[in-house]
């Protein structure tokens, strides 16, 4: 007799071996269930406590407010910087470039409207009438050069009008840039 027949004669006499059967095997999936949620709790244990942190929804350039462009999301502790920002206050612009998904720490974000909240502690903004303009924007690197010197080797765009581009340095080379700037000579190079 063929052995799948002869099991099927047997089960269908004896329906308690097939209930075993059933209950065995569903004992056997219950048993990896508990372990692979365990697996999980663990690995969540692992990584700590979850933080709200502040994420940026959308790019932000310099300037751009935070309001409408952040959500408060929850990430386990080890992906959050010691400076994440866990609340975005009121009127916060960005300082600095935030890319979509970034989490925002509290260095990309000033308190106040630009231009002043854009200017870096330690450093001053001059304003630079351009003979020939750059076409630098808001948040741009720029190097401040007069007679072929440069004058600032770091500096940034803060602020812009039709008249002039405002232009943060550092304060031991401000006083510089600014006379450059008021006679005329000065000339932004734009930095990558």
């Amino acid at each position: 007799m063929n052995v799948v027949a002869r099991l099927r004669h047997v089960l269908a006499r004896r329906p308690w071996l097939y209930w075993s059967g059933v209950l065995l095997v569903a004992l056997a999936t219950a048993a990896v269930v508990a372990a692979a949620t365990s697996r999980v709790d663990d690995a969540r244990r692992a990584w700590g406590q979850p933080r709200r942190v502040v994420v940026a929804t959308d790019d932000l350039l310099p300037g751009d407010p935070l309001d409408g462009a952040t959500e408060l999301r929850i990430v386990p502790s080890p992906v959050a910087p010691a400076t994440a920002l866990e609340r975005a206050g009121p009127g916060a612009v960005a300082r600095q470039h935030v890319g979509e998904g970034e989490i925002v720490v509290d260095v990309d974000v000033a308190a106040r409207d630009a231009p002043q909240a854009l200017i870096p502690d330690g450093w001053s903004a001059v304003a630079v009438a351009e003979a020939v303009p750059t076409g630098a924007d808001l948040g741009d690197a720029v190097r401040a050069v007069a007679d072929g010197v440069v004058l600032a080797a770091d500096g940034v765009v803060v602020g812009r009008s039709e008249a002039a581009v405002l232009v943060a340095v550092p304060d031991d080379a401000a006083p510089a840039v600014a006379t450059a700037a008021a006679a005329g000579d000065l000339a932004l190079l734009l930095v990558p």
